[in-house]
């Protein structure tokens, strides 16, 4: 039996047991937030408005039982908001988003309510602005917090949880553009464990109000971030067909020698392997991503996806897909990048 029969037999029986894996990577994103380039101040305001379903600000859960708090400052919301801007406001100057950044007092809007959560007027977003002489106005539209507490009957050790959920909204009066609304949702979670997964038994858990305090700032932190380029982790998924020399590659990933991988998926790549070179192609497509050449990437990436249509291969398909269209976005947010510098 010659090498190519011998390899195809091999091929026709593993070809369904190919192995998918993550590999996380960390790439620098631009914000997503389209600022206008000659707006240089902002002013960040809170909406004060509640849904009426929003009832729970006095209450928490306790291992799944909703109790009311024994404590409960009059000014909590106040409290929260204020750390939740002024957390923006920080990361927003640390990062010199904006020369000049200005907060309005809480109570600037009163509290009001409805089924639905129209946008700000413009005129009133212009007096806004000219009155504190900013090119833009970032409103906090509605914020909503709940804290959770778990014993160990019910977590193992016990554990502390708060849920922040916000729409924000940033307004350009010049041109009467609302230039983005957004919702977030954030989970903050304590259990004495560290990123490491290494537990301290002496760790104290956050009381209630504590808990909600960091909480607030995280979430302001969290969305401060669309506006300037930053570090994200993000998964990639890459095949390990059951050969040798796939298996080999995927040793070489974890020891971060790509040059060494792609040298044995090239071996698999042309068009005699079969279905094989689809996964060749496309885990070299992620090679030379890890290597900053997009190009190349997406030109695996297309060569992949070539040969998954003509086997008419479904699942690698929609996954080859689904990378292309990273890649893309990939491609324009290096061309953002480039132009900002």
């Amino acid at each position: 039996m010659n090498r190519f029969i011998l390899l195809t037999f091999i091929i026709a029986i593993f070809s369904s047991c190919t192995v998918y894996k993550e590999y996380p990577i960390d790439i620098y994103k631009p914000g997503d937030i389209p600022i206008p380039s000659d707006a240089q101040s902002v002013v960040l305001v809170y909406r004060n408005f509640k849904y009426p379903a929003d009832t729970l600000q006095r209450y928490y859960k306790d291992d799944y039982k909703l109790r009311k708090a024994r404590t409960n400052p009059d000014k909590l919301d106040s409290i929260l908001v204020t750390a939740c801007l002024n957390e923006l406001a920080k990361n927003l100057k640390t990062k010199n988003a904006f020369t000049d950044i200005k907060i309005m007092p809480y109570h600037s809007f009163k509290r009001h309510s409805g089924s639905k959560l129209p946008p700000l007027d413009f005129d009133l977003v212009k007096q806004i602005t000219e009155t504190t002489h900013t090119d833009l106005l970032i409103s906090l539209e509605t914020f909503s917090y709940f804290f959770s507490e778990y014993s160990e009957s019910y977590e193992s050790p016990k554990s502390n949880e708060v849920i922040t959920a916000n729409v924000w909204a940033v307004f350009d009066p010049v041109q009467e553009n609302l230039v983005e609304r957004k919702a977030l949702i954030d989970t903050v979670f304590w259990n004495g464990y560290d990123e490491s997964g290494n537990y301290n038994k002496n760790y104290q858990l956050p009381p209630r109000e504590t808990a909600l305090r960091i909480a607030s700032q995280l979430s302001g932190e969290n969305y401060s971030k669309r506006f300037f380029a930053s570090w994200q982790t993000v998964k990639r998924i890459y095949s390990i067909p059951p050969l040798p020399d796939f298996e080999q590659a995927a040793n070489y990933i974890s020891e971060g020698d790509w040059n060494k991988a792609i040298a044995l998926w090239e071996k698999y790549a042309s068009e005699n392997n079969g279905k094989l070179a689809i996964n060749a192609r496309y885990n070299l497509a992620l090679a030379y991503e890890m290597k900053d050449d997009i190009e190349m990437a997406s030109r695996w990436a297309n060569a992949a996806q070539n040969l998954a249509v003509e086997y008419r291969n479904k699942e690698e398909l929609k996954m080859i897909l689904s990378y292309q269209n990273i890649l893309k976005q990939r491609k324009k947010d290096i061309a953002k990048l480039n132009s900002q510098n």
